[in-house]
């Protein structure tokens, strides 16, 4: 028998992992399978759980949305005419 915690973490798993692949579908361009395929052989290949792999992947993606934002930013503020 499951208990509440077990459920709550397995739901937890699964909206992460669905949140990474819908970054890799947006930002590689990979179908919904693929990016599944993709996460759970990363996670295989490290010898990690998918969970794991999931939260790199949205690690790097926040990463790399900041350092975008910045950038942008940065280039419209320094545009003064």
């Amino acid at each position: 028998m499951y208990t509440y915690e077990d459920i709550r973490k397995l739901v937890e798993e699964i909206r992460m992992v669905n949140r990474a692949k819908l970054i890799l579908i947006k930002m590689r361009g990979m179908t919904e399978g693929e990016a599944h395929r993709y996460i759970v052989r990363s996670a295989m290949d490290a010898c990690v759980k998918k969970r794991a792999v999931a939260a790199d992947i949205i690690a790097y993606h926040e990463k790399y949305e900041e350092k975008r934002g910045k950038a942008t930013h940065a280039a419209r503020d320094s545009y003064r005419p």
